[in-house]
């Protein structure tokens, strides 16, 4: 198998790692931050990588699989402020909405959760040691700075210009300031700072506060995977300036290089023409498309797009598979064995052409191949259900 890392931009072997028992991948993906309904966004990005962990796991590789929860961090103390609950109840009501949409659409859920509330005596050490190492400062405002040009690779996984990167951070909105009793640099980013009025606190020899949105990840990867993980996933609107500063942060950190073996991102989903996000007041959430389609027609839906491209929801189309789960539900038989499951095979060697596979599952189905439409329904469906749930 092989898979195209943001990194390189080339096609590469699948990493693993020498576990206990023989060959592992470790892979972290970058979670939610609980504060509003998931968006057919996430659940692309989540399905995608669980058609990674199934595949991988189904060539008898183990998979050692942590997806993080940030429940610390600057819009989910926001929206808690706008809806007048505390940050804790909104985060808990959220993270459990999130992993009940999931679990509908069959996802193997990953071994390791961590929330960053519950993590922060690890968080905390790791922006120490950047300091203790020289990678970073302290300032007056209270907060603690990774001083990104101690990194001379800042900007090679995203391939940005410096001017791009600033621009980026603008449009973010986490510029910050530079200047007497800030920051030194407009790139550095914090990895300690003051908590506002009504967010949680935690003492550091910094000063009282809460750690920084990047270094959260590292600490909590290198928690439960080590210094070193085979593959790091996310959207690919966190490529910068979250995983730029991930990776910044790790290296320097550890002197592991590299800090991740290949790098994964997935495309943005649109509607409307434009990025679906919670701003734009765009979103298609998973709950509105189970009202007119099964758990496994919404999955394959979502897998019929390559990983890495942007693309536009269109609800004709999520009817179309609709359609073909119901072909599913109506076999009869056993039917002939054909090549079908060889080529789905190779479709997800090939970094993981899940529409190329379903391609192949079509295939199957028109020929009757019962047994192959199983075997591959339980890699790209999981265990989401054919029937829609109001059924």
């Amino acid at each position: 198998m092989r898979v195209l890392d943001t990194l390189t931009g080339r096609h590469l072997p699948l990493p693993l790692s020498d576990g206990p028992g023989g060959k592992e991948l470790k892979l972290y993906v970058c979670g939610v931050t609980p504060y509003d309904s998931g968006h057919l966004g996430h659940a692309f990005t989540f399905c995608v990588f669980d058609v990674l962990v199934r595949w991988v796991e189904s060539k008898g590789i183990p998979v050692r699989y942590v997806q993080n929860v940030t429940d610390v961090d600057d819009p989910l103390f926001a929206r808690a402020r706008r809806d007048g609950s505390s940050w804790q109840d909104l985060a808990k009501r959220e993270e459990a909405a999130f992993v009940q949409d999931m679990t509908v659409l069959g996802w193997r859920a990953p071994d390791v959760m961590p929330r960053v509330s519950d993590e922060i005596q690890g968080i905390r050490a790791a922006a120490e040691g950047l300091s203790e190492r020289g990678f970073a400062y302290s300032a007056a405002d209270g907060s603690l700075y990774f001083e990104a040009a101690r990194y001379p690779g800042f900007g090679q996984l995203s391939r940005r210009s410096r001017r791009s990167m600033l621009r980026k951070l603008r449009e973010e909105e986490l510029l910050g300031r530079v200047g007497p009793g800030a920051k030194r640099d407009w790139l550095d980013f914090p990895l300690w700072r003051p908590s506002g009025a009504g967010e949680p606190s935690w003492p550091s020899r910094f000063g009282p506060g809460r750690p920084g949105w990047h270094i959260e990840c590292s600490a909590m990867s290198m928690r439960y995977l080590g210094e070193q993980v085979d593959i790091h996933g996310g959207g690919r609107d966190l490529i910068f300036s979250h995983h730029e500063s991930e990776r910044a942060q790790s290296e320097s950190l550890t002197g592991c290089v590299p800090f991740a073996r290949a790098w994964l991102h997935t495309g943005m989903v649109r509607h409307d023409g434009r990025k679906m996000s919670k701003s734009l007041g765009n979103l298609v959430v998973v709950k509105d498309t189970l009202r007119v389609a099964s758990p496994a027609a919404v999955r394959l839906y979502l897998l019929s797009h390559r990983y890495r491209r942007d693309w536009e929801f269109r609800w004709p189309a999520l009817a179309r598979f609709e359609r073909l789960v119901q072909r599913i539900r109506g076999m009869r038989g056993s039917g002939r064995s054909g090549s079908s499951l060889a080529e789905f095979r190779a479709a997800l060697d090939a970094d993981l052409d899940a529409p190329r596979a379903i391609r192949a599952l079509r295939r199957a189905v028109a020929s009757g191949d019962r047994r192959g439409v199983e075997n591959m329904l339980g890699i790209l469906a999981g265990t989401a259900a054919l029937k829609p749930a109001a059924g």
